[in-house]
């Protein structure tokens, strides 16, 4: 027979587990989870076969983004005998790997829930989604379209690039042209309003030394015969004058 003090330390288990689970529940669906998950270790610690507060642990540690430590507690609850309660601790393990997009670990663990429950609409719902998503390429396959990708989009820059400097260079070009029609179109202007009168001011032609050596021989021969008239002049004037003096007349012969 259990003894009475045996009795009473299994009432005091019970009530401090009842207790212990009953502010872990009301931390939890008070959505303060790191309080809950706090008790759950407490009762952990002095009862430590409890294998089923892993499994609640694991669902706080979900709520609060907290995947890898979630899993980490499910698979500790693993070795749960209820065959419902198993099954919804594959069910809870495919729900975050499903959330980590590890969609293959995810359709294994529902399987799993379904051979424990083959009755479990949820976990049925979601493998057949899963069945109809196609799987994702290879990393290496994934990594060459990405740099495909990447490579492409480099050569659309490039032609982009190329494009605006061919634009530049023609509005450019455009520009020039029409700052040479505008300098021409201003000379020509100049030249309507300015008629030509040789640019400048037209100087006499120079004369060769020769040239000038002529003019100078002509100049003295057209003063020594112009000094030759003027001396005949006065010695006709002077011959006239002499003859009326001496009564004598005599014609010009000249």
């Amino acid at each position: 027979m259990i003894s009475l003090l045996s009795r009473l330390t299994l009432l005091l288990f019970m009530v401090n587990l009842t207790m212990g689970q009953g502010n872990a529940e009301k931390s939890f669906n008070g959505e303060a989870y790191e309080d809950a998950i706090k008790v759950w270790d407490k009762m952990l610690e002095e009862n430590p076969e409890l294998k089923g507060i892993h499994y609640n642990q694991g669902n706080a540690q979900v709520r609060l983004g907290e995947l890898d430590e979630a899993i980490k507690s499910y698979e500790q609850a693993l070795s749960l005998k209820d065959r419902d309660a198993l099954a919804d601790v594959y069910y809870n393990m495919g729900n975050a790997y499903l959330q980590k997009q590890d969609t293959e670990k995810a359709k294994e663990f529902y399987r799993q829930a379904l051979r424990l429950r083959p009755h479990d609409e949820d976990a049925k719902a979601n493998l057949e989604l899963l069945n109809h998503i196609p799987p994702p390429p290879p990393q290496d396959q994934q990594s060459d379209q990405n740099q495909d990708d990447q490579e492409n989009q480099d050569e659309d820059q490039k032609d982009d690039q190329k494009s605006d400097s061919q634009d530049q260079d023609d509005k450019q070009q455009d520009q020039e042209q029409q700052d040479d029609q505008k300098s021409e179109d201003e000379q020509q202007q100049d030249q309507s309003q300015n008629p030509d009168d040789g640019g400048e001011d037209q100087k006499p032609p120079e004369q060769s030394q020769d040239e000038q050596q002529v003019d100078q021989e002509e100049l003295m021969n057209a003063q020594q015969l112009l000094d030759a008239l003027k001396d005949r002049e006065t010695e006709n004037m002077r011959e006239q004058i002499r003859l009326k003096t001496s009564g004598q007349d005599n014609e010009k012969d000249w």
